[in-house]
């Protein structure tokens, strides 16, 4: 029993397909071109010959209208010989031979043919009997040629179909040469993109590290740690005043008419407390005077009946004011306002906090445009990055193609490395 012996694919590097084709090549195309040569010189040599017997029948036609006798058969005989000969003089006949350009002069000589043998059939009975040897020659011309081409033509669908194989492998190498080129800047243009990404990530980390120094100078960490502290007053004296909410919004509303009226100072005071209690707070005098009159006139308006309070909130009120009033509950917490919020405001006029500031905010800008070209860089490289895996896609089908065609045309299996 015979076992099939597979034979090892032949791995050849891609950039080397070419040359190593024309090696292996040699001997299969060589061959083919003689007998192409020799085809095509025989179809030169009829194709001469029926150009001859088309300008003699031309100058039968031109001595017939010279003589005038039958002079109008004559002139279509001169006309007709002209219009082969015409013909004949559009083949061109290739340099170098291949497939597809012999392909093409097969399909020429076949229009050729075509043409003239439609205008013969229709005049050369017009025109008998006269000129009937010189009709005979062009006839026997064209057979001779038909021949020719039908050899061409039996030529190309036979041996010489290797060549176009052969010449359809070359171009499809040529294509994928292209194709790793191509690849190949893809590769070069991703690296540098690549490159783009890690450089302005490493500015960015270099950015953050140097705002964050900035921000932990001593003159930075003074004022965070006011802030911080001011946070904590904020939410202190929003709690302390959280039961006046109500009646300064019913207050400020019933100022509007009679009897309750106050002073500018009151007034604009009364719209920061509702705005922010503690900015209104911690920039009143010692003592918190203004909020205290204005506390009284809210207390009288509660009792004239004026301000419309649930009964809860009416008692509550009444409870923090008289507090306020008679007991300075909020002395400490006035204290305390008033001390944070004159060490924030010196320490955010000192020339180094209002440096210090300034060049984090250069930083942050800075910090958000290399953000922004960073994601420029991204969108571009997630772009690539898809053009990319499409041609390796079509490099991948080419590879299979070529491989394909090498079995075609040299019955050899090879596995192409990039």
């Amino acid at each position: 029993m015979e076992v099939a012996i597979i034979s090892t694919p032949l791995k050849i590097q891609t950039k080397e397909l070419k040359s190593w084709l024309e090696r292996e090549t040699t001997s299969i195309l060589r061959p083919l071109n003689e007998e192409g040569k020799k085809s095509v010189g025989k179809i030169k040599e009829r194709l001469k010959d029926t150009r001859e017997t088309c300008e003699k029948l031309a100058e039968e036609g031109k001595k017939g209208i010279e003589r005038r006798k039958a002079v109008r058969k004559a002139k279509v005989t001169e006309k007709l010989s002209k219009y082969f000969l015409k013909q004949i003089d559009k083949i061109a006949f290739p340099e170098e031979l291949s497939f597809k350009k012999l392909d093409t002069l097969h399909k020429d000589l076949e229009k050729l043919f075509s043409s003239i043998a439609r205008e013969r059939n229709i005049w050369f009975p017009r025109i008998s009997p006269l000129f009937i040897i010189a009709r005979k020659r062009v006839d026997f011309a064209f057979s001779r040629l038909a021949g020719s081409i039908s050899e061409l033509s039996g030529f190309l669908s036979g041996n010489y179909s290797k060549a176009r194989i052969v010449e359809e492998l070359f171009l499809e190498t040529d294509e994928m040469l292209r194709l790793l080129d191509e690849l190949s800047k893809y590769e070069g243009r991703k690296v540098g993109i690549q490159e783009k990404l890690q450089s302005f990530q490493k500015k960015i980390e270099e950015n953050k590290q140097t705002i964050e120094s900035i921000k932990d100078s001593v003159e930075l960490g003074d004022l965070a740690e006011m802030n911080l502290r001011i946070q904590q007053l904020r939410k202190q004296v929003n709690y302390d005043f959280r039961h006046f909410r109500k009646p300064f919004l019913k207050f400020a509303n019933l100022t509007r008419g009679p009897g309750y009226a106050l002073t500018s100072e009151e007034a604009e005071k009364l719209s920061k407390y509702l705005e922010d209690p503690f900015i209104a707070f911690a920039t009143e005098e010692h003592g918190y005077p203004i909020v205290k009159n204005i506390l009284k006139k809210i207390k009288r308006a509660m009792d004239e009946g004026k301000l419309k309070l649930k009964s809860s909130r009416l008692r509550k009120g009444r409870e923090e004011i008289n507090a306020i009033l008679n007991k300075n509950t909020l002395d400490n917490l006035h204290q305390n306002c008033t001390h944070a919020f004159s060490l924030n405001r010196q320490l955010l006029s000192s020339e180094e906090t209002q440096v210090a500031q300034s060049k984090i905010k250069q930083l942050q800008r800075r910090f958000k445009e290399l953000r922004r070209r960073k994601k420029a860089f991204a969108v571009k490289l997630d772009a690539l990055e898809r053009e990319h895996d499409q041609l390796l896609k079509k490099v991948e089908e080419q590879k299979g193609t070529l491989e394909k065609l090498v079995y075609e045309a040299l019955e050899k299996r090879v596995n192409l490395d990039f």
